[in-house]
């Protein structure tokens, strides 16, 4: 499938957008690969949603022609520094289709536009290979690695730090 015959857009999470939430995170996949991988109700999720604070928190709706297909989190924005913290999941039907680039491509226009960041950093497991690869096409340089920090059935595994400065953007 082609990414350029699309519309790519990331807009503000809907009231209605709040149960789809909890089922991409509740995804197999995505919960082997987020930092916490507890299931989530949509009791709890609302309890954590109303606890963020905007100022150091945004989260926003990638969409494709119109359909939800993402999920992207800003968090521990840090104004003063120009600074924060990046992740996303993509929904199943997306995935495979090449929109986690596009999908990325619009955080980082969202970071060093709008927000007017110079550097994003994210972490990721060392197994989330093709996460990896797509951080990494887009221009995000290793910066360290937290051995053994994530457990998953029963095995301990790194997670990756990963960053990217504005300089280093190539833009969309």
């Amino acid at each position: 499938m082609l990414c350029d015959s699309h519309k790519f857009e990331l807009r503000d999470v809907a009231s209605d957008d709040h149960k789809w939430l909890v089922e991409l995170h509740n995804d197999p996949l995505v919960l082997y690969n987020v930092t916490d991988p507890t299931p989530i109700t949509l009791e709890s999720h609302l309890q954590w949603w109303n606890g963020l604070n905007p100022d150091r928190d945004v989260r926003l709706i990638f969409c494709v022609d119109g359909a939800r297909a993402g999920f992207c989190k800003f968090y521990d924005i840090d104004n003063s520094n120009k600074h924060c913290v990046l992740g996303a999941d993509l929904y199943r039907d997306f995935r495979g289709k090449g929109f986690a680039k596009e999908m990325w491509t619009k955080m980082l226009d969202v970071c060093f536009g709008d927000m007017g960041l110079r550097q994003v950093s994210l972490i990721t497991a060392e197994y989330n290979k093709i996460a990896f690869r797509v951080y990494e096409n887009i221009g995000f340089k290793v910066q360290g690695v937290q051995k053994g920090l994530l457990l998953r059935k029963g095995v301990f595994f790194d997670a990756i730090e990963m960053s990217i400065c504005k300089e280093q953007w190539n833009g969309s």
